[in-house]
Order: C-alpha cells, then sequence, then structure tokens
C-alpha cells in the first residue's frame, strides 16, 4: 500500500510542480500575482479536449495547440499588467480576478458546465511491477513533468536568460543598474509561463475533470507550492509538490478523498506560522 502511496505522490507532486513553476516564475520576476493561472490551465485543457474529441486527434499532438492559445492569452496578460501602476500586487490582483472570470465565462458559453475528461484507453494500460501497478498516464504525466521541470533548471542556472531572470527576481532595481532590461524580462516570463501552463493543461485534463469553475484550485494549489517554496526557488519548488503530493496521497489512503483540501490547507497555514520564507528560503535578519 504505502509503495502505492508513494509513487502516486511523487507522480501527482511532479505534476504539481510543473503548475506553480509558471505562477511562481511570473510572480517572481514581474511582482504580478496572477489569479487568471488555475484558469488558464482550464482552458488549455479545453483546446486539447476539444481537438481530441471533436477532430480525433492524438492526445499528445494536442500540445502545440494549447501551448499557442495559452501563449496569446498570456501575452495579452502581460500587456495588461505592463500598464498598472503600483501597488502592483494589489492592482494584479484585481486585474487578474476580472480576466479569471471572464475566462469561466468563455469557457461556460463555448463548453458548457458539463464535466469533461480526456480519457484515452491506452493511457490507462500500464506496467505491473510486483504490488506496484503503473499506468501509462502515470509515467507520461512523471516523465513529462520531470523533463519540462529539468529543462527549466537548466535554462536558470546555465544561461545568461536564466541567470538575467534570477536577478530580475532577487532585485528589479539592480538588475536593471547591471544593464538587464526588466521589461523584456517580464515579457519572457509571461512566455516561459504560457509554456508550462500549454503543456500542464492537456496533462491536467486527462487525470481532472475539466468544468469553467476548475481552475480555483488549481491557482490555490500553485499560491501553496509557490508559498511552501520561497520565490525563485525550483529545488524549493519541487520539494514543496512532492510533499504535498505525498501528503494528499496519504490523506486520500488513511482518511478518505474529502480529506486532501483539508491536508493542504493544514499543511500550509502550519508552514506559514513556522517558516513563512518557505521550506529552503533563509530568514531574513
Amino acid at each position: 500500500m504505502w509503495t502505492t502511496v508513494l509513487v502516486s505522490g511523487i507522480t501527482l507532486g511532479s505534476f504539481y510542480t510543473l503548475v506553480a513553476l509558471g505562477f511562481a516564475l511570473i510572480f517572481g520576476v514581474t511582482h504580478t500575482f496572477n489569479l487568471a493561472h488555475g484558469e488558464l490551465l482550464v482552458l488549455a485543457g479545453y483546446v486539447a479536449y476539444w481537438l481530441w474529441k471533436s477532430f480525433g486527434i492524438p492526445f499528445l499532438f494536442t500540445f502545440p495547440a494549447a501551448v499557442l492559445v495559452a501563449l496569446v492569452v498570456c501575452l495579452v496578460l502581460q500587456r495588461l499588467f505592463s500598464l498598472l501602476r503600483e501597488p502592483l500586487e494589489l492592482n494584479s490582483i484585481v486585474v487578474s480576478f476580472g480576466v479569471a472570470v471572464l475566462l469561466q465565462n468563455g469557457m461556460l458559453f463555448f463548453f458548457s458546465g458539463d464535466y469533461r475528461l480526456i480519457r484515452v484507453p491506452a493511457l490507462h494500460q500500464g506496467l505491473h511491477l510486483q504490488t506496484i501497478h503503473l499506468s501509462y498516464s502515470q509515467l507520461t504525466l512523471l516523465a513529462l513533468s520531470l523533463l519540462v521541470i529539468g529543462l527549466i533548471y537548466l535554462l536558470m542556472r546555465h544561461t545568461y536568460l536564466g541567470k538575467a531572470l534570477r536577478a530580475t527576481i532577487q532585485n528589479r532595481e539592480a538588475a536593471s543598474l547591471a544593464g538587464i532590461d526588466v521589461g523584456r524580462m517580464g515579457v519572457l516570463a509571461f512566455a516561459i509561463g504560457a509554456l508550462l501552463i500549454g503543456l500542464a493543461g492537456p496533462l491536467y485534463g486527462s487525470i481532472h475533470y475539466l468544468y469553467p469553475t476548475a481552475g480555483l484550485q488549481a491557482t490555490l494549489l500553485a499560491i501553496t507550492i509557490t508559498i511552501f517554496a520561497g520565490v525563485g526557488r525550483i529545488r524549493g519548488l519541487i520539494l514543496g509538490g512532492w510533499i504535498l503530493g505525498l501528503a494528499e496521497s496519504s490523506a486520500v489512503v488513511l482518511l478518505g478523498a474529502s480529506w486532501r483540501e483539508m491536508v493542504s490547507a493544514v499543511m500550509l497555514l502550519t508552514l506559514l506560522a513556522i517558516r513563512p520564507q518557505g521550506i529552503l528560503g533563509r530568514e531574513q535578519k
């Protein structure tokens, strides 16, 4: 039983990290709070569902379209955020909340309120390893999540653009004085965020039901893991995602599925009380 919980928790946690990574990157670089993050994720899932269901396009070939739609909406959102004045955090919450409501109503109009799921029969088959059953859906989720997270980590650590993004996250004014175009870094952060959302959306639609207001849960998830990690810390995001995934998997086995959200909320409140700077964050003196 516990081996199944471990595998399920790591798989779910890796996907949670992928969902939160775009939110954390945008917030760290631009200091804007995107409450429409979950709605963008669900929109990408709906695009994949529509192409798969209506046109019979294979599931994996729906990813480019989902990324393209997420990119267009994210760049429009970035343009709106660039027009905001201080305080950016507060004003971005108001604007992104309006965008979230707009996207919810748009998805309700085009896709109705019915629950939809990308159910690919081949993905429900899998491998049996003694007492562990791994479906191809879990393997795809884990492999793609870890691959994308690894590529983003390499980008942030070993390229000039990544170092410029990290400098902007740490101190926008100092980065600007060092010759970094912080405005361009903001556009880049939204573009990378759109890529991550576009990749996560179809995966989300294959493991969770899609409905117009489903984005709220994904947004809260991204906020929780970002607080767990501390802004700009990819290793913290991975650790936070795994801890949350393992906690939720354990709660489902021991207490039932209805306790998943309660466990996440208790963990978040506990962390805020004990380590408000995040799991790997340093305490400010």
